[in-house]
């Protein structure tokens, strides 16, 4: 069976399902995560939670009540909340990369965990390169200075621009045409659910539910469904099964093309997925 959900990185909600959507991913389940501008009016300077802190504190409340055990709740809203497009497009271009899985962990992480304002597409691409090119062993680089890094010996220059964070525009907005395309699937698809909410799925008996009912509906899901085996460590585990998750392949499969994570751009996809 498969779920698609749709969610913002700058909603607690949303933060709530991603975590549930890894812990569907564990169990087998086929999960599509769509990721959405709930609110495209947000300034990229950001909004202060605090001109309306006593709605998010009833909404960090009712977060909390609703969080399963083992599932992160944020202690209090980030210092601003932050315009996400940048964040989205980071996300798009993620599943051509077949990193989508990590990508929306990570993105979720910096403005829920670490409070990180990612309204600039220069944070952002920070966050993106941070995934896509990690530190290397200093040890390894002091024995062999000769050696070129390995960024520098990758001969694909177009890979080199993408893993030093070039996968978005300087203005935030997506730097390939697939990437804008599933932008703009995904809104489309969200807006035009009976109720524009976030977060929204659909599940395998094809019913549209958003907001609590939503977060219900995976908590359900996690509890009746049964964990699948998970790789052992040097077999498949990692950046590979993170994308998995995210994309048409269920936990502990081999790992689908990066973007079968969406349907052909134009399909509308409010059916299950068989």
């Amino acid at each position: 069976m498969a779920v698609i959900i749709y969610g913002d990185f700058n909603c607690p909600y949303c933060y709530l399902a991603s975590q549930r959507a890894d812990l569907l991913g564990r169990t087998g389940t086929e999960v599509h995560w769509r990721a959405v501008e709930h609110d495209r009016s947000l300034p990229l300077t950001g909004r202060r939670p605090d001109t309306d802190r006593a709605a998010w504190d009833r909404e960090r409340a009712e977060v909390a009540s609703l969080a399963l055990p083992g599932e992160h709740v944020p202690a209090s809203p980030p210092a601003l909340i932050s315009n996400t497009q940048a964040a989205v497009a980071a996300y798009a271009e993620a599943v051509s990369d077949g990193i989508a899985g990590e990508m929306r962990r990570r993105l979720f992480a910096a403005i829920w965990a670490q409070g990180m304002h990612l309204s600039s597409a220069a944070e952002v691409r920070r966050l993106v390169t941070a995934l896509m090119w990690p530190p290397e062993d200093i040890t390894s680089r002091l024995a062999s200075p000769e050696i070129p890094s390995l960024l520098i010996r990758d001969p694909d220059p177009v890979r080199i621009g993408r893993r030093s964070g070039g996968t978005i525009a300087q203005d935030g907005g997506a730097l390939t045409t697939i990437g804008w395309q599933r932008i703009r699937q995904w809104q489309q698809e969200w807006l035009a659910l009976p109720s524009p909410v976030i977060p929204a799925l659909t599940g395998p008996d094809q019913a549209v539910r958003s907001g609590v009912a939503a977060l219900h509906y995976l908590a359900d899901l996690a509890r009746s469904a049964v964990p699948v085996p998970q790789p052992q460590p040097g077999a498949g585990a990692g950046l590979g099964r993170a994308a998995s998750l995210d994309g048409a392949v269920t936990a502990g499969s081999a790992a689908a093309p990066a973007n079968h994570e969406h349907p052909p751009v134009g399909q509308f996809l409010l059916t299950f997925v068989r």
